[in-house]
């Protein structure tokens, strides 16, 4: 941290410093160069703006809204979800806290989100509030709706075992009326079809400037009778689940064409691959894994329909480790692992030392595996192709020390050229972690960020540096990291029949934890552009 970091209300007031640079150019290490040649003539898929998201968790964190950091990191997609959302009944606001809060009912998402008490009867007034600060931000939001059977009828606290649903502490969801959005709200029940009416109403179609761009089906289904034993004391057959999926989404369709429609929100490994090792996998288990069946379903429902059912297959992937937790935390005997995760993305040959690797071996030839990203690419292509990979829920560190923010920020890089459409991350961006997003987000000289087609790089030491490019078709922009506790020295060709000439150095790194302009710039050595990378940094390079 610099001596005299900025207090949280010079961030809040928006004040990240154009001015701060970082450290100044250090000496090449007397190691060999690291030669990375770019393919600038020959760019890639388009990148999507919508990897650079968030969750809404309101003061869940303490201290600040996660909004607030959200407007500093320049986020462009915000996601309502999570395991409240669950059982977050919108006629009345009220949710049940499952496991995480003595089972109770209550009024968790309204003092999250300090929805202020005068407002509080409004339904849905949880969602508007969410959807508001997106707008306000000009980010795009993906609301995730519930497909339990049961959401909470009251905030009235613990709820007991005698009381599991059906019982008066819980009001059945429904996905089936076709209410009219003016029609009267039946308390009765969570009339799923009749928010979607009323919010399409109030905000226009998905199309429109102010409209909700997706909705989620659900949130971690295959944990719900962990999670939430109250509302799913057993677990839902995974016929029944699909078929209520398939339900929801020709609902959410029929209500609004242009939405775009996100599921199964699985939490990870074992729920891409069994379900969370579901009772009845056996008799699905030619498919492979759960993914692919729940993707020939949605394809088999859509070809019938004559429309797409399921615009993005949504999945949560967070790093694991044997030496510890790394959801969350920041100590240092992690570093390492933390640093490297992001490898299990995007990178062949790299095996994370956990669990996870042993979970995705089952399925045979077509089984999921690491990296993570492009074995989910090939089940998409081969199930139900032309469907958006989504990552809405991830979580490196607490980006209070350099390695987590440059563990996100690694993370952020493969989203964006590893063909995800959209990726939100789990927790607020406080600290170090909206210095990640700037690193992508942040205009530059050029006036713009991170964005356009990718640059394909050639990087010889994984090892150590995460390289990424990408060419907007004005100016080049190349994002390094070094993940070493030592300097890299690059050697940076491009190929491409256009001379690009260096205009800009920004970053980040261990010393300097605000995001600005850096007084080391690349030299030219004939043909390319000599870096010195400093020891756990990140730098933006930008060439017109």
């Amino acid at each position: 941290m610099p001596p005299n970091p900025p207090s949280r209300r010079d961030l809040l007031a928006g004040g990240l410093a154009s001015a701060i640079s970082c450290a100044p150019s250090l000496a090449i290490s007397a190691d060999a160069p690291v030669v990375v040649r770019l393919q600038s003539g020959r760019p890639g898929a388009q990148i999507s703006p919508l990897v650079f998201g968030s969750n809404e968790i309101g003061v869940m964190d303490g201290g600040a809204p996660s909004a607030d950091f959200d407007r500093i990191a320049g986020v462009t997609a915000r996601r309502f979800g999570g395991d409240l959302t669950t059982t977050y009944n919108w006629v009345n606001n009220a949710c049940n806290a499952g496991k995480n809060h003595n089972q109770a009912n209550g009024d968790f998402l309204l003092e999250a989100l300090r929805i202020p008490r005068n407002e509080r009867a409004r339904p849905a007034v949880v969602i508007e509030a969410m959807h508001q600060a997106s707008l306000d931000m000009g980010a795009r939001s993906l609301v995730t709706l519930p497909l339990a059977p049961y959401v909470a009828a009251d905030m009235d606290g613990p709820v007991s075992l005698a009381d599991t649903a059906p019982s008066r502490r819980f009001v059945p969801t429904r996905w089936t009326s076709g209410a009219k959005a003016e029609e009267r709200i039946d308390a009765r029940v969570c009339d799923l079809p009749h928010l979607v009416a009323r919010l399409v109403k109030t905000y226009g179609d998905a199309n429109s400037r102010r409209g909700i761009m997706a909705y989620a089906l659900d949130n971690e289904p295959g944990l719900w009778t962990q999670n939430h034993p109250r509302v799913a004391p057993t677990r839902m057959p995974i016929d029944e689940f699909i078929s209520r999926s398939i339900a929801a989404a020709r609902a959410i369709k029929a209500i609004d064409p242009a939405a775009l429609v996100f599921g199964p929100a699985s939490w990870g490994a074992t729920g891409m691959v069994n379900f969370q090792n579901a009772p009845d996998w056996g008799a699905h288990s030619a498919y492979g894994n759960f993914l692919s069946l729940y993707l020939d379903a949605f394809r088999k429902a859509s070809e019938q329909d004559g429309k797409r059912l399921l615009d993005a297959l949504d999945v949560h992937w967070y790093p694991f480790s044997s030496a510890g937790s790394l959801f969350r935390t920041d100590s240092q005997e992690l570093d390492l692992a933390r640093l490297d995760a992001p490898r299990s993305l995007t990178e062949e040959g790299f095996l994370e030392q956990s669990w996870v690797a042993s979970a995705l071996r089952h399925g045979g030839a077509d089984a999921l595996k690491l990296p993570i990203l492009p074995s989910l690419h090939r089940i998409i292509a081969r199930s139900f192709p032309d469907t958006k990979l989504a990552i809405t829920e991830f979580n490196y560190g607490l980006g209070k020390r350099a390695p987590s923010a440059l563990a996100l920020a690694g993370a952020l890089g493969r989203y964006a050229v590893g063909g995800v459409f959209m990726a939100t991350h789990w927790g607020s961006l406080a600290d170090r972690l909206a210095q990640s997003y700037r690193l992508f987000r942040a205009p530059d000289a050029g006036g713009g960020g991170f964005a356009g087609r990718v640059v394909g790089a050639g990087n010889p030491a994984p090892e150590s540096l995460s390289i990424f490019a990408a060419d907007d078709g004005t100016a080049l922009r190349v994002v390094a990291i070094n993940r070493s506790s030592r300097d890299i020295a690059i050697d940076l060709s491009v190929d491409s029949a256009r001379d690009r000439r260096f205009v800009q150095t920004l970053g980040f790194d261990a010393g300097q934890s605000i995001f600005g302009p850096c007084t080391d710039a690349p030299r030219d050595i004939g043909g390319a552009h000599r870096i010195a990378l400093p020891a756990l940094s990140a730098r933006r390079y930008l060439f017109a």
